[in-house]
């Protein structure tokens, strides 16, 4: 009847919001495979699919993946490297003290 009105159903607890599955994107089973036709997959439930893996589950079981997992955090340095300095004006030496020795001359004309 609500929603002859133009009103949507809404949860019935609306501190919840929307109930929305798991992003395969933030899970660290997700692979991306080198196969055009299938290029996502999911290591854990062990198989490969045209679209995301919790979309694929979706709609084959009815329920949300239960098999996700989130990424670990990324470790921070514990100290920051210094950034280079460069030397502006300063020339080197480096053509004279190269290891390779310095290019020969190549003449193209023939």
């Amino acid at each position: 009847m609500k929603a002859a009105q133009g009103q949507t159903p809404q949860a019935a607890d609306p501190a919840a919001g929307p109930n929305k599955g798991p992003n395969c994107w933030d899970c660290r089973h997700l692979m991306i495979t080198w196969d055009v036709r299938t290029p996502y997959g999911c290591k854990l439930m062990g198989f490969r699919s045209k679209y995301i893996p919790s979309i694929e589950v979706l709609r084959t079981d009815g329920r949300f993946c239960s098999g996700f997992t989130a990424k670990p955090a990324p470790i921070a340095p514990n100290t920051p490297k210094p950034k280079p300095t460069l030397a502006v004006g300063k020339t080197t030496n480096r053509r004279n003290t190269d290891p390779s020795g310095p290019f020969p001359q190549i003449n193209l004309i023939i």
